[in-house]
């Protein structure tokens, strides 16, 4: 893969981190005057907690894959 395709999607890849962390904060994950909210009698802020760290887990793991200064192993 050459490096300014890989700096592209790499560049994606942070995009992607920056929305994730603004939707956190956002009424989808908090949701707003809601007493108790509850998802499988489990609160509902902690399904959606663990949903966000699995996919900052998943993006910093396609980060490392597409870092643009990642040297290429030799064949």
């Amino acid at each position: 893969m050459n490096k300014t395709r890989k700096s592209r999607r790499y560049n994606i890849l942070i995009l992607l981190a920056l929305l994730l962390s603004v939707l956190t904060f956002t009424p989808l994950v908090i949701p707003y005057g809601e007493y108790r909210p509850s998802l499988f009698h489990l609160p509902y802020t902690l399904w959606t907690g663990l949903i966000v760290a699995l996919l900052f887990v998943c993006l910093t793991w396609l980060a490392v894959l597409l870092h643009p200064g990642k040297k290429e192993e030799e064949s």
